[in-house]
């Protein structure tokens, strides 16, 4: 057996390509056991020449995975930059009001049917989105808060205002400080007791005093009428009530209330109406029909 070893090495580390060719074939007749196929020389030289001639093909195998394993870690370096964003919140009131607290400690009242969207922490600047109706209550920061609000932006330090959203205006009418109504770059300021509209067809925005001291009063139910006419205080009592009132007789929009409504329930405000008015408040399902004479 060490003979044949020494031979086979013999073969194996011979310097001499063509005396390796020759040898290794002449070793495998001889030492063989069983019957050897004649083999055609000049075929096993050809292919051993190839293999001696290829280039170890593990090498290549070795750099694919590193090469993968190198763009796998880019990848997944990029994916966790990607996802570095902050977490948002979102609420919807669905057909109740609520009252939602931001990280800052404002507070905004939405309306029903509304929504807001906003950073579980807030940055450089408290930035939140919004559709629908609510009341802004903002602390005062040196960061702004802006609210994105169908493609205006309204910009504040600390106030408080109610703000509306539709498909054709944004209306912002402010209770107390100072708001800024921004579009294309452009600000527009707005103090205390005044509203301003933003009309998207026309991308402008008007400014005029607060029509009724009662446009906020859906968010706690507190109303004040000052000799207001009928027709007008049952508009602000609607909304709130959810009740849609009927006159009987056109003459009963002349009448004028001056009364505080401070969270009374609807039959509360129903017997008042007939009291100072000397009227009929009928109420069926929900609608509530108001007769007599007129003013």
């Amino acid at each position: 057996m060490s003979k044949d070893l020494e031979k086979y090495n013999h073969l194996i580390y011979g310097t001499n390509e063509v005396e390796v060719s020759d040898n290794f074939v002449e070793f495998l007749m001889k030492n063989s056991e069983s019957e050897v196929p004649e083999i055609d020389e000049e075929k096993v030289w050809d292919e051993l020449k190839f293999s001696i001639a290829a280039p170890p093909k593990h090498n290549f195998f070795w750099l694919k995975i590193a090469a993968s394993i190198t763009l796998l870690v880019s990848v997944g370096y990029l994916v966790i930059n990607l996802n570095t964003s902050p977490d948002y919140k979102s609420v919807s009131s669905n057909d109740q009001r609520i009252t939602v607290k931001f990280p800052d400690g404002s507070e905004g009242v939405l309306n029903k049917s509304s929504s807001f969207s906003f950073p579980e922490k807030f940055g450089s600047e408290r930035r939140v989105s919004f559709s629908g109706e609510a009341y802004f209550d903002i602390k005062k920061s040196e960061k702004p808060f802006i609210i994105e609000a169908n493609g205006v932006e309204v910009k504040v330090l600390g106030t408080a205002f109610n703000l509306i959203t539709n498909e054709s205006e944004v209306s912002l009418y402010v209770d107390k400080g100072l708001v800024a109504f921004s579009k294309n770059g452009i600000d527009t300021k707005i103090k205390a007791g005044f509203e301003a509209v933003f009309d998207k067809s026309t991308n402008e925005v008007t400014i005029n005093e607060i029509p009724t001291a009662n446009i906020m009063s859906w968010r706690d139910g507190f109303f004040k009428f000052n000799n207001t006419p009928l027709n007008n205080a049952i508009k602000d009592l609607s909304e709130y009530y959810e009740i849609d009132f009927q006159l009987s007789h056109p003459k009963l929009s002349l009448c004028r209330i001056s009364a505080t409504i401070d969270q009374k329930s609807l039959g509360e405000v129903l017997s008042l109406l007939e009291k100072i008015l000397d009227v009929k408040a009928e109420r069926k399902n929900k609608s509530v029909k108001i007769s007599g004479k007129g003013c």
